[in-house]
């Protein structure tokens, strides 16, 4: 097992070293925006073999791959229009999309139905690296089955058995990194994407209501009807509505509906490209900001302090947050210094027009 560190060696040295491993049919660790990656050729039946033998106790569980683009992934996968809008707005990130498999890689590497998850690490090196190769590497985190997800390589190393060291030809070490969530899993070879892994709120622990909505237009209208409930004590403090749903459940329809309660004239759409987009309204006859978030490509709860998320708390201003369980530590944190109410919502399908909605106030 060969260890070399990114800040003492050369990165056209460490991506030579990592191609010549994975050509050979070796295993490799490298480091994600996640955490450290057990990296295999996915399409080696002996590559496979060794990853599955190190991570142990699989029972049949597929693999993740990365790659290094759209135009790679195509000659892996069937891309349909809901995972192309993923690939074109939420990738490279921490982002699987399971797609129809093409059946181009190692059949163990798919799931037993057939579909295997894809993913655009944002991390420079690994796209060299993928680049370089031209192959699909598997994704898999870098622990053994079972043992806590890896952030320095000290977390792996000491876990390993002597037989599991020798399956690893090359280790990249990038010192210790960011302890990351594991990338959302959202599987789109159904009729709506649903996300397999991501965090939720836990509502049971909430004094929390909840109301069906038939179509979008009901959505909309709900999102005003509750933000009218609160705006008369936008005097005193921030109002902040916490949303948490999958895609395409109306997260978006209800803002709409937050904006038509504080009479915003401009269209409002999702911000996930920018993160936040703001809309300025008048309350009490003050000049105030509608902050809409979209917390989806947020890497790191602080990222959601560095957007200048405790600014936008000030008193009279409103703030919607989509998919707020990236950032909820942080807002948890910033609702302590502030005097802002929370309003948590979770919107769920119900079937493919109507939603439930369960919120709290």
């Amino acid at each position: 097992m060969n260890i070399i560190h990114t800040n003492n060696t050369e990165k056209r040295k460490i991506i030579k070293q990592a191609v010549s491993a994975l050509e050979k049919g070796n295993l490799i660790i490298y480091p994600s925006e996640t955490c450290y990656v057990l990296g295999a050729d996915a399409t080696s039946p002996m590559a496979v073999t060794k990853a599955i033998e190190y991570k142990g106790e699989r029972k049949g569980k597929p693999f993740s791959v990365a790659v290094n683009g759209l135009e790679m992934a195509k000659n892996y996968v069937e891309i349909n229009p809901t995972a192309k809008n993923i690939f074109n707005n939420l990738l490279p990130g921490p982002v699987t999309v399971v797609c129809q498999g093409k059946h181009r890689v190692d059949p163990r590497v798919e799931a037993q139905i057939g579909t295997l998850g894809i993913r655009i690490p944002d991390h420079k090196l690994f796209l060299e690296i993928s680049k370089k190769f031209g192959k699909p590497i598997t994704a898999t985190s870098a622990n053994v089955s079972g043992k806590k997800t890896p952030y320095s390589i000290k977390n792996i190393t000491r876990t390993l058995t002597k037989a599991k060291e020798n399956l690893l030809d090359l280790v990249i070490d990038a010192g210790s990194l960011p302890k990351n969530p594991p990338s959302v899993v959202v599987d789109t070879t159904l009729d709506q994407p649903e996300i397999i892994r991501q965090g939720k709120i836990d509502f049971s622990k909430l004094n929390a209501k909840s109301v069906i909505s038939k179509d979008v237009k009901e959505t909309i209208e709900f999102g005003q009807k509750l933000t009218s409930k609160y705006k008369k004590t936008l005097n005193k403090s921030c109002i902040i509505f916490a949303l948490q749903g999958d895609l395409g459940t109306g997260k978006t329809q209800f803002a709409k509906g937050i904006a038509k309660a504080l009479k915003i004239k401009q269209t409002v759409n999702s911000p996930t490209f920018d993160i936040v987009h703001e809309y300025e309204f008048r309350a009490n006859g003050n000049r105030k900001t509608f902050f809409h978030i979209d917390a989806w490509r947020i890497a790191t709860p602080d990222e959601l302090a560095q957007i200048g998320f405790k600014q936008m708390l000030a008193p009279g201003n409103v703030v919607a947050i989509e998919w707020v369980e990236k950032g909820k530590g942080v807002l948890d944190k910033l609702l302590k210094s502030t005097n802002s109410r929370v309003i948590w919502i979770e919107i769920s399908h119900l079937d493919q027009s109507q939603r439930r909605m369960k919120f709290t106030g």
